[in-house]
């Protein structure tokens, strides 16, 4: 039901989108047609038709923003309508370029496409919520959720979200008698034993059950009561809580599986593209770059530190496969740094030599690492690979951290671009890192690890606080 509601919106913004990108063209065309410019009639009408085409194009680029679609912000706002423009743009040079019109105002396109912008980020800003208010003014679902109320946390964008669809929260009953009022994040009204009586009272027609957060008992009388008075029922299934990470719904013909959040690496054409990336960048780093960075490592560790140039370690890789890390040697080789190798570096540590530090600062110790990319056991971007002692430690404080090796692990990666980085002094920093790298895992695109990759290059340049 409520994903027919959002549905239903997105595609009635698509249409005024497409009706006022029309109206625009056709007006700016009359604009330069009352100043005179000459334009051909003919061709105008493919380029309108252009216009329609990449309008409907548009429509199912909404269904990304589906979310917070009645409340993008300013920022989501700019990023949608440039997505929108730019598509228009596209189709519209692609019309120039097929036939070859040389005869088109190049100021009449670029007039259009800034208006259409201008037109197009205040229909984005402003015209979802409206079109909420005026589809369900009359169409409100007085709404009672069944959980506890800690439960009710993670529901809280959910509730603010939907509000603007029709879904009226009215309170919740839980197993438990209700907490004193200032302890409530929604009316409580009671226990399950009065979810009767609520329904009737408060004429509920939707309830939402949080399924782990009751007993199978509870959660199987709240379900019955609901469906027995007619009301609409929806299960939430708060299973990321229990494996601190998104799980999603996947249908397979007639069978439904819980699963983690979607892994756009298990697609073979998403892993050839990133080891191609990987090839791209890694290749000219250990053909040009390595040789003299290596012999001025070898110089410096001369006079500071004798000792081998290169530090080879294992390391966890995907699917927890050990292989062996390379990086330029940043400690002093002595019997006591060998012995406490699993201990993490720290600021002022007396194991690192001079330029060694330097070498970390930088990340310039970690350019060995291309090799361990080029031999297919790393990517340029990915979690990075901790000591073998640490992911049993950490896979003990943190029980979603094994799923860091679903993929390979990288030289770089989306936790350190937001400065996760160094030692790790408390959990807090731990759960943020990975919850960073499951993001990665889960949201990867090639134009994600290009980011990542800047982002590093301005790192290595600017190094932050937490880089020794």
């Amino acid at each position: 039901m409520l994903k027919n509601r959002q549905e239903g919106i997105l595609n009635l913004h698509g249409l005024w989108a497409t009706a006022m990108t029309l109206f625009t063209f056709l007006l700016v065309k009359q604009v330069f047609h009352l100043l005179d410019y000459r334009l051909n009639d003919q061709h105008m009408n493919l380029y309108m038709m252009g216009v329609v085409l990449a309008s409907i194009v548009n429509v199912r680029l909404l269904r990304s923003y589906a979310e917070q679609f009645v409340d993008l912000g300013w920022y989501k706002t700019f990023r949608l309508t440039s997505q929108q423009t730019f598509r228009i743009m596209l189709v519209e040079l692609a019309i120039v370029f097929a036939m070859k019109d040389t005869e088109i105002s190049r100021l009449f396109l670029s007039s259009f496409f800034g208006v259409v912008f201008c037109v197009l980020f205040a229909m984005n800003l402003i015209l979802p919520r409206r079109l909420c208010r005026l589809s369900f003014k009359t169409q409100v679902i007085p709404t009672v959720i069944v959980g506890t109320t800690k439960s009710l946390d993670s529901l809280q964008d959910w509730i603010k979200n939907k509000a603007d669809y029709g879904i009226d929260i009215v309170g919740y009953v839980s197993e438990k008698p209700c907490p004193p009022v200032n302890e409530q994040p929604i009316p409580c009204l009671g226990t399950i034993e009065h979810l009767s009586r609520m329904i009737d009272e408060q004429e509920i027609s939707q309830v939402v059950v949080i399924q782990n957060a009751l007993s199978k008992q509870a959660a199987s009388q709240a379900m019955a009561l609901a469906q027995k008075a007619g009301c609409r029922i929806r299960i939430y299934n708060n299973w990321q809580e229990e494996f601190q990470q998104r799980i999603v719904v996947e249908h397979e013909g007639e069978y439904t599986f819980l699963t983690y959040e979607d892994e756009p690496l298990e697609n073979p054409i998403n892993r050839w593209l990133k080891r191609a990336f990987d090839v791209a960048v890694s290749l000219p780093i250990v053909a040009f770059v390595l040789p003299p960075l290596t012999l001025l490592v070898w110089f410096f560790q001369r006079k500071q530190s004798p000792g081998p140039i290169f530090y080879a370690q294992p390391r966890t890789g995907m699917t927890k496969r050990t292989f062996h890390i390379i990086k330029y040697r940043t400690m002093h080789l002595t019997e006591a740094n060998v012995k406490n190798v699993a201990k993490q570096a720290t600021r002022g540590d007396s194991r690192i030599y001079s330029f060694g530090s330097f070498l970390r600062k930088t990340s310039l110790d970690e350019l060995p690492q291309f090799i361990n990319v080029l031999l297919g056991e790393m990517s340029v971007a990915g979690p990075r690979p901790h000591l073998i002692d640490h992911d049993r430690e950490f896979s003990k404080q943190l029980r979603a951290y094994s799923t860091r090796h679903f993929v390979k692990p990288g030289i770089t990666g989306l936790a350190q671009t937001k400065g996760f980085r160094g030692e790790i002094h408390e959990p807090a920093q731990l759960r943020e890192r990975i919850a960073y790298d499951i993001k990665y895992i889960n949201t990867w695109t090639l134009t994600l690890d290009i980011k990542i990759m800047l982002l590093t290059a301005k790192a290595v340049l600017f190094p932050p606080k937490s880089a020794y």
